[in-house]
């Protein structure tokens, strides 16, 4: 019989002017975290001004674990939809 583990990975939004320490990066600037606000950073999601106007939202994948690919990165119509790509993506490639 077959054992099938379910890994649940938790990622948190943490805004760029905290997660770095800085004033000067933008308040739709965030690095996503695993774990929790004090995890390694393995993305950004942030409001890219030269994005489709439909979808503002720029997320990408910087783990270093992660396999370059084309699909580490996209556009989203908001902070929320950028986050479900993003997870599903990360999740989709980290087992």
């Amino acid at each position: 019989m077959a054992h099938s583990e379910v890994i649940e990975i938790r990622l948190v939004l943490v805004s760029a002017r905290k997660s770095r320490g800085a004033d000067y990066w933008d308040k739709d600037d965030y690095d996503v975290r695993l774990g929790d606000a004090s995890g390694g950073v393995v993305g950004r999601i942030f409001r890219q001004p030269r994005a489709p106007k439909e979808q503002p939202w720029y997320w990408t994948i910087t783990a270093r674990e992660q396999p370059p690919s084309v699909y580490n990165h996209g556009y989203a119509a908001s902070r929320e939809q950028a986050m479900r790509y993003f997870k599903a993506r990360y999740i989709g490639t980290s087992n």
